[in-house]
């Protein structure tokens, strides 16, 4: 059986010279197999496009290269904010297949735009696991846009593109040698290995329950009758001023209950929607996928006992189902509200570094710190915030 992954990060702060390293790296880690394909990390302190160019060329026109911009990257034992660093991992073996494909403009039609993503991802064989990266800041549903996966039969899991926690500006997305906006890249494997799926949430419902009684796509104007953004300023405790401060922000998000089918029957479960802007003039909260009127939502706030227990237990649950496998490629999308931000550097490392060992220590881990993450709900993909997804690749 062929298939083999490799990791490869650099922060160097010379774009040339961090793409050329790791470049070097790549042809090292498989000279003696076939690379199918590439997803790239980078922050937006590097020259993207430098970059891409330079791992195009390292490449050859066979190998897919798609990524994105990250607020941060982590690796085998080491996680890095900020700054210039860039990471890829590898995939590749003669046993494996790898198909990629983009879509542009996924807010406008998100969900004709996620079909369009998921009907290009077309192997000889059925997928066992996709990989999502796209624009979170370009107002695009993304809860529709993963409608469009309806026919992907495999776990899709994923994360929006990111920059340095802070104002919230842009972020990028990777084409093979191109640099987008608006866009969502997706990777789709196949081949004789096994994925599993590991998610661990980072808030606490307040107990605090209210009715959306107006919304319009990805804005929530009234909650029980009254200005979102009144209510959302009585439940943060900011100032009008401070409504943009994402320290703020990221303390505090919207819980939408699901039912979902499990091993021990029918239970509830939040799916977790974060404020990713504010139409401050029509007093809307700006969220990344739509919740119909009617709904009933749980505030939920974020504690540190509950990020790091639910990592513990998540890479607990992990290790019982990877019994008698041998894990050979590790993805992570870690909301980055969650990291240094809140639990601090320190934390942050530990909180990885003790999943790593736990679960996988000899397998190549690459993890993005994302802007909205992607992981399977009951079965079918859905969008999350503050939750950390972990993929695991393993021999069957």
């Amino acid at each position: 059986m062929s298939l083999h992954a490799a990791s490869h990060v650099s922060s160097l702060p010379d774009s040339r010279a961090a793409a050329a390293a790791i470049a070097e790296q790549l042809q090292m880690s498989f000279a003696r197999q076939p690379l199918r394909a590439l997803i790239v990390y980078s922050t937006v302190n590097h020259d993207q496009a430098v970059v891409l160019r330079i791992l195009r060329d390292c490449c050859g026109a066979d190998v897919a290269i798609l990524g994105c911009s990250a607020q941060g990257i982590m690796h085998n034992g080491a996680v890095g904010e900020g700054s210039f660093l860039l990471g890829a991992m590898g995939f590749g073996g003669e046993d494996l297949e790898a198909v990629a494909a983009v879509v542009r403009g996924i807010d406008q039609d998100s969900a004709q735009k996620g079909a369009n993503l998921a009907a290009a991802l077309k192997l000889s064989i059925e997928p066992k696991v996709v990989f999502l990266l796209y624009d979170p800041l370009c107002g695009a549903d993304v809860e529709a846009m993963l409608g469009g996966f309806s026919e992907i039969r495999c776990p899709v899991i994923g994360g929006g593109a990111a920059q340095p926690w802070g104002p919230i500006v842009r972020t990028f997305q990777y084409w093979q040698g191109e640099v987008i906006q608006h866009g969502a890249v997706a990777l789709a494997l196949g081949g004789p290995f096994s994925a599993e799926i590991g998610v661990c949430h980072g808030t606490a419902p307040t107990g605090i329950e209210m009715t959306l009684t107006r919304c319009s796509g990805n804005k929530i104007f009234e909650i029980d009758g009254r200005s979102a953004i009144d209510i959302w300023r009585e439940i943060t405790g900011c100032e009008e001023s401070e409504i943009n401060n994402q320290d703020y922000v990221a303390s505090w998000a919207i819980g939408v209950a699901r039912r979902v089918q499990s091993a021990h029957g029918e239970r509830t479960q939040y799916v977790i929607r974060a404020a990713f802007g504010f139409d401050l003039e029509a007093g809307a909260v700006i969220v990344q996928a739509a919740i119909p009127e009617g709904t009933r939502i749980m505030f939920h706030h974020r504690t540190v006992p509950v990020v790091t227990e639910g990592t513990a237990n998540m890479g607990r649950e992990l290790v019982q189902k990877l019994v008698g496998r041998r894990p050979w490629a590790v993805m992570g999308f870690e909301c980055g509200a969650r990291t240094k931000a809140f639990l601090g550097q320190a934390a942050t490392l530990q909180e990885n570094v003790a999943l790593q060992n736990a679960v996988a220590p000899d397998a190549p881990w690459l993890g993005m710190l994302a802007w909205g993450e992607v992981a399977p709900t009951g079965g079918k993909p859905a969008f999350h915030n503050y939750t950390y997804p972990v993929a695991v690749l393993t021999e069957p």
